[in-house]
């Protein structure tokens, strides 16, 4: 007898042990990375550079660059901007890469920069001098939407119970990128072709993070201090994709507003068969720019120890 209850409290906690493992498995998900509006970030590392050097001295500048977002950059360069009467340092550009958030690195990853400075004499009628040096990142970047909306094929409006209803939608979250489609809102218009509509989405796109958007082949520009122009300042590319359906996106390529809203309406030119009905689809949204982040940091130069 009690060996068979000694048995069966052994099955019992086997049991037990098995459903908390296979429930804890059930329950487990992945982390979603495509939110947020951030995209490289540039970090100095505290007292480098130092608040004070001596003229004719050495020192340096470590920063950390974070991809904050959910793009890789493969071909990142960087740049540094200083007074050159004052510092010198031999390493003024160069190239870096930094893997975006996934789903197995939710939280991105990093790459340093070592910048050595040399100072530069303040000369005999300065007893100091607070000297500013600016760090600029410029890369390539991706915005990718993913939204679900709902197709109401019936223009008429007289079916009922259908699967959902078309709304506009807003995404305060971002996409994992600074460049974000704040909001979807979207029509179905008659085709010109009996039994076919055509569904029509107004995107409202927005400059979420703090940096600047340039146009995709001129970001290397960017960072060199070549003149973009106008034309080459707040340019996007869109592309849309309902389902399996290309979309036609006017203007295909945008210039974001600083202020107020930039909004581009994509349609599904061919159209869809009407006799479809009522349904989800995914809308897919891409987003094609350059983008520049900088950061600024101050040295006060002082004048040498006399011997």
């Amino acid at each position: 007898m009690k060996k068979t209850l000694t048995l069966a409290m052994i099955m019992l906690l086997l049991a037990g042990c098995q459903y908390g493992l296979f429930q804890s498995k059930s329950t487990m998900s992945l982390p979603e990375v495509k939110v947020g509006n951030q995209g490289v970030e540039i970090y100095f590392t505290p007292y480098s550079p130092p608040p004070e050097v001596y003229e004719n001295s050495k020192f340096t500048m470590l920063t950390t660059l974070s991809n904050l977002g959910a793009t890789d950059v493969d071909e990142g360069v960087f740049s540094i901007s200083y007074e050159p009467q004052y510092l010198y340092t031999p390493k003024q550009q160069g190239r870096f890469i930094v893997r975006g958030k996934s789903e197995f690195i939710p939280q991105g990853m990093e790459t340093q920069v070592n910048l050595p400075f040399t100072t530069k004499a303040l000369g005999p009628q300065l007893q100091g001098y607070t000297t500013t040096i600016t760090f600029n990142a410029c890369y390539p970047y991706v915005t990718n939407a993913a939204i679900i909306v709902c197709i109401d094929t019936d223009l008429t409006g007289k079916k009922t119970d259908k699967v959902c209803t078309a709304k506009a939608q807003s995404f305060p979250q971002g996409q994992g990128a600074p460049v974000a489609v704040a909001t979807v809102d979207q029509r179905m218009m008659p085709h010109e072709m009996p039994g076919r509509v055509i569904p029509e989405f107004t995107l409202t796109l927005k400059n979420q993070g703090s940096g600047q958007i340039v146009s995709s082949p001129l970001y290397r520009d960017a960072c060199s201090g070549r003149s973009l122009g106008e034309g080459g300042w707040n340019v996007v590319s869109v592309g849309a994709v309902l389902s399996d359906s290309p979309m036609t996106c006017a203007p295909q390529t945008v210039k974001i507003k600083p202020q107020g809203e930039t909004k581009v309406i994509c349609r599904v030119e061919e159209g869809i068969d009407s006799r479809l009905g009522t349904y989800t689809a995914p809308l897919s949204v891409a987003l094609d720019y350059g983008y520049i982040a900088s950061k600024t940091t101050q040295v006060k130069l002082l004048p040498a120890l006399q011997q």
